[in-house]
């Protein structure tokens, strides 16, 4: 830890002695802190940093070493740059406050770090490096807090949780990633307060959720969720008792956010997937590819497709590029027969071309070598020879040019 944190010194030597010569003080903040602590990798970690320059003094101290600035944040104090390579964004100390109805804070500048960091989520969080000097600045003893796995609040937890109810969302993400065990005092105040997530935006839960799944075992923080009821504000459709089976499966489960998203929605039943997915609002993209290698499962586990027909029908149900994970979760969920239908796909795949179940013409091909007009009979054409291409498998473009005038389909 002691040699990463010294290379993180060295690399924002240069910056801080120009915001020191300025008269300013320069702070690590954040993750990047907490990781070092956790003796993370500095290819891990992202320089953010705090300092109670104003905007227009951090663009000035930055603008002669940095290759490039950007400034889309300065309203809220931040201000981006390249240095060396590296991103970094520099913010100016903040204090906040909330209203009610919002999750969105007024922000006023302010010149103590301490309350700039008494703002943030968890103690673990709110600590920092001042540079170029490396003095640790622990006002809420958040490295204790992490030495002692305990995820706690830098103030009151109900009036953390009440500001931004987000937080009770982000507790459980702390929690799977980090293996931390929530004080009384946050499993209390996110109980009592959850009702607050009706003013979290339904995109912000999704995301929340996602980044819960990118933890290496996320069952302690569903655990957590399923605990204080947040489950029922992103799950409606789900029973309620899953959640200690999808923990499990989650747990043992790739980490590949589409493998996890899944092995999540296949705990949804199907008549109540496509709600679920659009509450959540997952782009059109998503939810056609989570639905539809949802459905693949339901084929394997209730038809166990294993001749070539079937096999093709399932492949232009899940297509061909999701294969491989639609055979992952249904290991994962345990679906018998599933390594029959495995072999049968390698099998078919090795005999002809799956990635690719259409015709070998087109409708233009129909009424050029036909020579008929175009209209209806050319759709219901090239919809004999899709479903043939699924019965039979592929044929030549001749091939299924005489086939049409064998059966006089035009």
């Amino acid at each position: 830890m002691a040699e990463t944190r010294d290379a993180v010194l060295e690399e924002v030597g240069p910056l801080a002695e120009r915001f020191v010569a300025a008269g300013f003080h320069l702070y690590l903040v954040g993750g990047i802190v907490r990781d070092l602590q956790l003796g993370a990798a500095l290819d891990d970690l992202d320089l953010d940093l705090t300092t109670d320059a104003r905007p227009a003094d951090i663009k000035r101290l930055v603008g002669p070493i940095a290759s490039a600035v950007w400034t889309q944040g300065e309203r809220f104090g931040t201000i981006g740059c390249r240095i060396d390579g590296r991103p970094i964004e520099i913010t100016t100390h903040r204090a906040e406050w909330y209203d009610a109805e919002s999750r969105k804070p007024g922000v006023a500048f302010g010149d103590d770090v301490e309350v700039d960091l008494s703002r943030r989520d968890f103690t673990v969080n709110a600590m920092a490096i001042e540079v170029p000097s490396g003095r640790l600045v622990d006002p809420f003893e958040g490295r204790a807090a992490l030495e002692a796995r305990s995820l706690e609040t830098p103030i009151d937890p109900e009036v953390s949780f009440s500001d931004d109810p987000l937080r009770i969302l982000r507790a459980a993400r702390f929690i799977a990633r980090y293996s931390l065990v929530p004080a009384e005092g946050v499993f209390a105040a996110a109980r009592s307060l959850i009702d607050r997530l009706s003013i979290v935006s339904v995109e912000r839960i999704r995301e929340e959720y996602d980044k819960l799944l990118a933890a290496s075992s996320p069952s302690a923080g569903l655990r957590f969720l399923d605990d204080v009821g947040a489950v029922r504000y992103m799950f409606s459709e789900m029973p309620d008792d899953v959640f200690d089976e999808l923990g499990s499966i989650l747990d043992r489960s790739p980490i590949e956010l589409l493998v996890r998203r899944l092995v999540t929605f296949s705990h949804v039943p199907p008549a109540g997937r496509e709600a679920q997915l659009s509450s959540l609002r997952y782009s059109n993209q998503e939810r056609r590819q989570i639905l539809a290698v949802l459905h693949g499962l339901d084929i394997v586990a209730d038809q166990l497709p294993t001749t070539d027909e079937k096999v093709r029908r399932l492949v232009l149900t899940v297509g061909h590029d999701d294969m491989a994970t639609l055979f992952t979760l249904a290991d994962l969920r345990g679906v018998t027969g599933t390594q029959a239908v495995r072999a049968a796909f390698i099998d078919l795949a090795a005999r002809e071309d799956l990635t690719d179940l259409s015709p070998a013409i087109t409708g233009g091909d129909i009424i050029r070598a036909l020579g008929v007009a175009p209209g209806p009979a050319v759709g219901e054409a090239m919809l004999a020879l899709g479903e043939r291409r699924l019965t039979d498998g592929p044929a030549s473009a001749s091939e299924e040019l005489d086939w049409l005038r064998e059966r006089g389909v035009v």
